[in-house]
């Protein structure tokens, strides 16, 4: 960089450059500098700011932030910054967000952060619910959009977040679909032998297909036939029994990798539907082999054990696989009275006397 002559203070060049850059220093301590252009503009432009860090306190980076909250915050390019914050601070759920915010945008978009009420965010329910998208998943992207704002509130782009007091939808409609044995057979027909151990896995331990992908040899004990989840959505430790299936099929694989199932394709998920509709299966994701799991165990076992076992949080989730009809309730009620022991037509009734 050089000054020519000694003359003209706060300007220079950079060398082998031909525009004109000024430097100057403002009352907060800051240096700044600014690429101009001709060196009489950029003789006109300096003293222009040394008139206004005199007058008025100038200050480049104050300026130029006002400038920028001037700028309505458009969805969409808070949802870009969004996604690779995710990327960075929670690569895990990052897939997740980035599914649910492609229809956000696709709704918002170029709608200003600031513009977007909690009428809005209504109708964007609304309006996903009528185009038949299940509640859970309504409520998924509801999340997602609130954490959205709550970012945005962190960096200064939006002061309020009209998600905050907006209802979830009613999950407790959404019946599992559990396989059945004939389904299972015709399924396991048509699945290539690779995919089968990872399948049978998931049908004997509820495991769900990130938890699969996740799942290393280090959390699996075939001397105890127990696993601990390597990665388990609720980020608490679970440990689960191996039935003996489980356990043969674990026996079985080769421990080529610090994972079980090191070779799993990306698009899993959508490779088992076309298997699905191969075997001539209607309405059946991986998820459900999850619910074939739970729903099969429980006719036997009591609701507690089949929270641990499906490991649910909320009682409201494993409701929903609990069937109960009027057979049932007779026969649990019956089991209060020891066999033999009361003859129901001698027993003499209690008559409570008058006071």
């Amino acid at each position: 960089m050089a000054r020519e002559g000694g003359k003209d203070r706060g300007l220079f060049q950079r060398k082998g450059r031909p525009d004109w850059w000024i430097r100057w220093a403002c009352p907060y301590g800051h240096e700044h500098q600014e690429k101009i252009g001709p060196k009489s503009l950029a003789r006109m432009v300096y003293h222009k700011r040394k008139v206004a860090v005199k007058t008025e306190e100038y200050c480049l980076t104050q300026d130029r932030e006002k400038q920028r909250r001037a700028q309505p915050a458009l969805f969409r390019d808070v949802a870009r910054r969004y996604l690779t914050w995710s990327k960075d601070c929670r690569p895990r759920s990052y897939s997740f967000r980035k599914t649910a915010l492609v229809h956000l945008v696709g709704v918002f978009d170029i709608t200003p952060l600031q513009e977007i009420t909690r009428a809005k965010v209504e109708a964007y329910q609304r309006r996903r619910q009528q185009d038949g998208v299940r509640p859970g998943t309504v409520n998924r992207e509801r999340s997602v959009l609130s954490h959205l704002f709550t970012r945005a509130q962190a960096w200064g782009l939006v002061e309020h977040n009209p998600v905050r007091g907006t209802d979830r939808f009613e999950e407790g409609n959404e019946r599992p679909r559990p396989i059945s044995q004939e389904e299972e057979f015709r399924l396991f027909a048509v699945i290539p032998e690779h995919y089968k151990p990872v399948v049978t896995l998931a049908l004997n331990t509820g495991l769900r297909l990130g938890e699969l992908r996740t799942q290393t040899w280090r959390d699996v004990d075939l001397a105890t036939s127990t696993l601990r989840v390597t990665r388990p959505k609720s980020k608490k430790q679970e440990v689960l029994p191996l039935n003996s299936t489980a356990f043969a099929v674990l026996a079985a694989l080769p421990q080529e990798s610090p994972l079980l199932f090191p070779h799993l394709p990306k698009k899993l998920s959508d490779l088992f539907i076309k298997y699905v509709r191969k075997a001539g299966l209607e309405n059946v994701t991986f998820h459900c082999l999850r619910d074939t799991y739970i729903s099969r165990l429980a006719p036997h076992c009591t609701t507690p054990t089949l929270m641990a076992l499906a490991r649910h949080r909320d009682y409201r989730t494993t409701r929903r696989y609990v069937q109960v009809d009027g057979d049932h309730l007779r026969q649990t009620v019956e089991r209060l009275v020891p066999e033999g022991k009361y003859d129901h037509a001698t027993v003499t009734p209690i008559v409570t006397a008058k006071v």
